[in-house]
């Protein structure tokens, strides 16, 4: 059978886009090397009785007009908002931060008064800052040489924005440009303080806190949107993640998308300079019109796309783009709930409900960072565990938990020795690091799964292990994401598309990037003979 669309990957974004283009009337069939759908965003089993979420663990940002059209909440999605983070330093230090801003407040209070009364209006700056960014999160970056009504039509919303909020233009650029670091030393003296807010900025990321840019994080998790259904608020998916991206597939299938899973490709067919299907890694070719590809940039040009199909200087430039893992997953089966030291009480605490940080001040993370980026696996690194059981308790046996850890600072690329040796001793560390502020959790573990950044590569098929499919820095972003004068979804191949997280607005569970995608493979499909192309606009 040939099809109008072929998607490469059933991560949350091919998904996303396969909705779309089926809704439309094309034929599109999704190609999924695993034997589930879900990509980054799967929840399975790693032990007899325990499922947890191998990639991402949190929803957030999930575009609201993605909720309606899917009909997410119809579909069973409930999302249970993430409680307070809780803060632990090595000198026995702890701050907990809510949501609330408030709350926060009086958290902070404890420690500056000066930044207690800072803090409001520093979370509202942020927030108005947002407001220029979220716009753009569905938009398709402008080419920097209009050549269409299209093109023109995103220059002219982007200038509209930009003048319309003139005061903020400045510190906006100020941000993305900036360091976590100096943008914090601004507004906070308190170490503590600034750590707390501050350590976004080294999550999957080679950065370090003082890197120019990467003060861009802080702003990042704060665009989207305030919705009835969770869309913005960070938040743990009953049934695991996976529930999000299986509930996807259901309305891809109803929308008349065929998904396929165990359909690992191999490479890109390409006919006369444009891409005309794809070839499995069992031989089997399966033509299609145009091909959408939601593996990483490096994947699907360096790995997918046949030798000398691509311009030299394109290649090249995917070649240097920054796409690194830094981060070890590990899961545990735990036979009882992990109580943090002079914080008992019965039953679940808030703590327990929220992400628990064992933290350090910024100067610290930076020399972690500094060990990563020198390819070694960082001594004492930012570690920050969750309990997606305290969220639902069927995730695990009755009284029984599960605890989902990310240790940065770990490097993909090792300076010396290999993953498969060093993954478990540095997992070792990691426990026996939280062990000196969660007494007992050591003995309670029943079982582990240990995942470095190679072992991420291999179960998710990411490069470097890199979850957001590339370094959200201000030369990744925007009209630069992946490269400079291809951040359109399209590429130098003709009929081949990318609509995954090296694609703009980057990384998280936003599926902005897979819908972004099919609205512009439909306007190029209203040009092209489709079977059954019904003409309304996405």
């Amino acid at each position: 059978m040939n099809y109008d669309a072929a998607i490469i990957g059933g991560g949350h974004n091919g998904l996303v886009a396969a909705y779309y283009l089926a809704r439309e009337g094309l034929e599109t069939v999704v190609l999924e090397r695993r034997d589930i759908v879900g990509g980054c965003c799967v929840t399975e089993e790693f032990a007899p009785g325990y499922k947890a979420s191998t990639g991402a663990y949190v929803l957030s940002m999930l575009r609201e007009e993605i909720w309606s059209d899917m009909k997410l909440v119809e579909r069973g999605i409930v999302v249970d908002p993430a409680g307070p983070s809780l803060h632990l330093f090595a000198d026995g230090t702890r701050l907990q931060l809510s949501d609330d801003t408030t709350e926060a407040q009086a958290a902070i209070r404890v420690f500056s008064e000066h930044d207690a009364d800072a803090y409001p209006a520093f979370e509202e700056h942020l927030a108005k800052l947002a407001g220029l960014v979220t716009p753009l999160i569905d938009t398709t970056p402008p080419s920097p040489r209009p050549t269409s009504t299209a093109d023109l039509a995103s220059l002219l919303k982007v200038g509209k924005l930009a003048a319309s909020n003139r005061d903020l233009i400045n510190e906006a650029l100020f941000l993305f440009t900036t360091s976590v670091t100096q943008f914090l030393e601004e507004r906070f003296e308190n170490d503590y303080v600034k750590a707390a807010i501050g350590w976004h900025a080294i999550n999957d990321s080679i950065a370090g806190p003082s890197s120019p840019g990467s003060a861009y994080i802080l702003l990042h998790d704060h665009a989207g949107e305030d919705t009835e259904a969770g869309a913005r608020s960070w938040g743990f998916v009953k049934g695991g993640i996976g529930r999000v991206t299986e509930a996807m597939a259901d309305a891809a299938r109803e929308a008349g998308a065929e998904i396929r899973t165990g359909a690992e490709v191999r490479e890109v067919v390409v006919e006369d300079g444009r891409a005309a299907g794809v070839r499995l890694v069992d031989g089997d070719v399966i033509r299609a019109e145009r091909v959408l590809s939601n593996a990483d940039p490096k994947t699907t040009f360096l790995g997918l796309a046949p030798e000398g199909s691509l311009p030299d200087s394109f290649t090249a430039s995917v070649r240097a783009y920054r796409c690194q893992g830094t981060s070890m997953k590990i899961n545990l089966a735990v036979n009882r709930l992990p109580v943090a030291t002079n914080m008992q009480g019965e039953g679940v605490q808030p703590y327990h409900q929220g992400i628990m940080e064992v933290n350090q001040p910024l100067a610290d993370m930076d020399r972690a960072q500094a060990e990563a980026r020198a390819g070694r696996p960082a001594d004492d690194p930012h570690v920050e565990m969750c309990i997606p059981t305290v969220h639902d308790p069927s995730l695990a046996p009755e009284g029984h938990h599960v605890l989902t850890i990310d240790v940065n600072s770990q490097p993909y690329d090792l300076h010396e020795g290999s993953w498969e040796d060093l993954a478990e001793g540095v997992a070792d560390r990691a426990i026996a690091k939280l062990e000196t502020y969660f007494p007992g959790l050591t003995e309670s573990i029943l079982h582990r799964q240990v995942l470095s950044p190679l072992g991420l590569e291999r179960l998710l098929g990411i490069h470097g292990g890199h979850a957001l499919h590339g370094d959200m820095a201000f030369d990744q972003l925007f009209t630069l994401r992946p490269v400079r004068g291809w951040s359109e979804y399209r590429t130098p191949i003709d009929g081949l598309w990318l609509c995954g997280a090296g694609t703009h607005p980057g990384g998280g569970v936003t599926g902005a990037n897979g819908r972004n995608c099919a609205r512009e493979v439909l306007r190029d499909a209203r040009g092209r003979p489709v079977k059954r192309l019904l003409g309304r606009r996405g």
